[in-house]
């Protein structure tokens, strides 16, 4: 994703505690997290590096951001299927697309963003859909024309 919503209210109430590192190792982490679309490394020696977290100082706000707001991903897909509450099929198919794209097993993901990983996948689908119908319109319409 090129573009997420960030909604200042919601992200005040929830980190209005953190310090000034800790808000910048979050916001790092959320960054890449919906640009990459795929889970941040779970290895903490990784994770530093991706952060450029460099100092004791940093490094424990990451530690401090990870233990709050992340999850390590579980086995299998049906714990994250809970962790969203999708019980829909369509919705679960979703995931599953958002998930194929991960290349490696493992990592960090924060809840609230893969559910926003989740519904993008869906708006693109049904966008995708609809452009392709709408160019066999175009192209039917450009056949009828020409049999005439």
């Amino acid at each position: 994703m090129n573009f997420y919503k960030h909604f200042i209210g919601d992200y005040s109430r929830s980190t209005g505690d953190l310090s000034i590192l800790e808000h910048g190792a979050y916001r790092l982490m959320l960054d890449h997290f919906y640009g990459a679309a795929r889970p941040l490394p779970k290895e903490r020696k990784a994770l530093y590096r991706l952060l450029r977290a460099e100092s004791d100082q940093e490094r424990r706000a990451v530690d401090t951001i990870c233990l709050r707001y992340w999850r390590p991903l579980p086995d299998g897909i049906d714990p994250l299927y809970q962790w969203l509450k999708l019980h829909k099929e369509e919705e679960k198919f979703h995931l599953r697309t958002v998930a194929q794209q991960w290349a490696e097993p493992g990592g960090l993901v924060n809840v609230r963003a893969l559910g926003e990983l989740v519904k993008a996948q869906a708006i693109a689908e049904k966008n995708r859909k609809i452009a392709i119908d709408r160019e066999a319109a175009r192209r039917a319409k450009l056949e009828e024309g020409r049999a005439q």
